[in-house]
């Protein structure tokens, strides 16, 4: 099974990060990375099976990832979104988890290991809302 997964990350060593991560750690995922979240949204026809979304981007535009997961959830609701990013803010975390992100999670040492736990729990999500002989036979 390979996995489509958006990156929306603009720091350059971070997004290297995740998308090496992906490729060669976590196996069965392909990667698309963006640096503008603006960029992104001309390739969601792919039906990407969740999208990592960052909360800052510098300089590439003057919005937030909370604007960007308002207009994911508007028109795209059945993607999955992990929010991933280095601020640790409790009234930033639940707007984000109000708006529908699966996770929250905050950059740090342990990050990647919580972002499997959380593709992993998709997975498995998406595999349990298939029938008995869809899991069985793999369709």
């Amino acid at each position: 099974m390979n996995i489509l997964v958006f990156i929306v990350e603009d720091n350059p060593a971070d997004q290297k990060v995740l998308e090496l991560h992906f490729k060669q750690m976590l196996g069965d995922y392909t990667v698309r990375t963006f640096s503008n979240p603006d960029d992104m949204f001309g390739y969601l026809a792919e039906k990407p099976f969740a999208v990592v979304l960052d909360h800052f981007f510098g300089d590439r535009t003057n919005k937030t990832g909370l604007h960007y997961l308002r207009e994911l959830k508007k028109k795209y609701s059945s993607i999955p979104v992990i929010y991933y990013t280095t601020l640790n803010d409790d009234k930033v975390r639940n707007e984000v988890i109000s708006l529908g992100a699966e996770q929250y999670i905050i950059k740090d040492s342990a990050s990647l290991v919580r972002l499997r736990t959380a593709l992993d729990t998709l997975v498995a999500k998406r595999s349990q809302k298939k029938g008995f002989l869809q899991r069985l036979f793999g369709r």
